[in-house]
């Protein structure tokens, strides 16, 4: 990486670092897939069960193994070559949803097999996204270029997303379930192959030979060091309650799109798209923006998440409901990536595993119970009160974040002095 260059932008980045090069593109491809898959994966347990509960249950599924096996995930980042343990991961999910592909085309699917291979993938895919992410302050050498990086790889998910969900619905609609399950596991495949062309090795491995912790201690360690981080708490509070808020849009879109605007597969594909599209319309304007106050910008992004949930809910049809999630996903990008950057750039780098475990689980604690709930709760007083809910949960997130000293204070181009400080331990 060029270090002279002083106004970062993608194509530089992509141009002076090859090794990022090679994990964009991995990540822009199995994007595609995991678009393709999310949607035939939510339509096809819909259309079996003919419950938007038990759509939630497969997504409480995919959340739970995250919630128990997390910080020992994070542990395993810390301590292990993550460069392996992504390969690793790629390897693994091609072959599970290879698996699951072949049990559709046979009509040996049953639902608990969607149950046990969609556990396997949220445990190879939170290996993948938590060594990624704390490999990612390693592979960008210029610091000023590291929320370019997560903005990039933002806008790349979303495009790819958009690409997924629409040919997504028009592949369920047409040949069915099972091709859009078999060009995700084909997707691992390449990733798997794309990462093995980064160079740099990571640094795990000279931190594992220096430290005599076991690895619950080194747990420990890590949740002692955030303990003392007032305003990252505090971020990951207010992410909580957001993934609570954000349950309908990640449950509900089956029930929205058939019950209440008289949609298929088709209709749900655009819808998913409108998000996708609101999302890489966030991504692109904080990649351009760099923004400094990152506790604002949160803040402010949870208020847009609340708009969007509210013209979700007023919507009768098609077209206003996916604006409001093209809102939605808008506010969505807006607090995650200079979130996400913020804890690369504060965590020291022996704790950025376990750190990002602690603050992924409490992220997602309350999925298993909320994304159930909702399904409930859709079933008994209806979908459009459901996201009208979430929209009043955001407004209270918003104004939380505006009147917290700690939340307004944080600035993402603050000196290096002023990073929290190393708790001194050995890792």
């Amino acid at each position: 990486m060029n270090s002279g260059i002083s106004k970062p932008n993608y194509r530089l980045l992509l141009q002076h670092n090859a090794d990022f090069r090679y994990l964009w593109l991995a990540r822009a491809c199995s994007f595609f897939g995991d678009s393709l898959y999310n949607l035939a994966i939510s339509w096809l347990v819909y259309s079996m069960t003919g419950s938007s509960l038990q759509v939630g249950m497969v997504i409480v599924a995919k959340f739970l193994p995250e919630m128990i096996l997390g910080l020992f995930i994070g542990a395993w980042v810390d301590r292990l070559d993550k460069k392996i343990l992504m390969q690793i991961s790629d390897a693994a999910q091609a072959l599970l949803t290879g698996t699951l592909a072949v049990l559709m085309i046979t009509g040996e699917l049953q639902l608990l097999h969607i149950y046990l291979i969609t556990v396997g993938l949220s445990i190879m895919g939170n290996l993948f996204a938590t060594s990624q992410s704390s490999w990612m302050p390693e592979l960008i050498a210029d610091k000023t270029y590291l929320i370019s990086a997560n903005s990039l790889l933002s806008v790349s998910l979303q495009i790819t997303r958009i690409l997924g969900t629409v040919t997504g619905g028009i592949l369920v609609a047409s040949i069915g379930n099972s091709g859009a399950v078999i060009v995700d596991a084909a997707t691992f495949i390449i990733s798997l192959t794309l990462i093995q062309r980064i160079k740099q090795r990571s640094k795990a491995e000279k931190n594992t030979r220096a430290t005599n912790l076991s690895i619950f201690a080194e747990i420990r360690e890590g949740w002692g060091w955030l303990r003392g981080q007032t305003a990252l708490l505090l971020l990951i509070l207010l992410g909580t309650l957001s993934n609570i808020a954000l349950g309908p849009s990640n449950v509900l879109p089956p029930m929205l799109i058939e019950k209440l605007l008289q949609g298929g597969s088709s209709e749900l594909g655009i819808f998913n798209a409108a998000i996708a599209v609101g999302l890489l319309l966030g991504g692109l304007f904080v990649g351009s923006k760099s923004p400094r106050r990152i506790g604002l910008w949160f803040s402010c992004g949870l208020g847009v998440q609340g708009l969007g949930m509210s013209v979700i809910a007023l919507s009768s049809v098609l077209w206003p409901a996916c604006l409001g999630n093209l809102i939605l996903g808008f506010g969505v990008t807006v607090t995650v990536i200079p979130m996400s950057t913020l804890f690369q750039w504060l965590v020291p780098s022996p704790l950025r595993g376990r750190v990002n475990s602690i603050s992924s689980m409490a992220f997602n604690i309350s999925i298993p119970l909320t994304y159930g709930g909702v399904g409930i709760l859709a079933d008994r007083i209806g979908v459009n009160v459901c996201f009208g809910l979430a929209a009043a949960l955001f407004a209270i997130c918003l104004i939380t974040g505006l009147t917290n000293h700690h939340l307004r204070s944080l600035d993402l181009k603050a000196p290096q002095s002023s990073r929290p400080p190393h708790t001194g331990q050995s890792v």
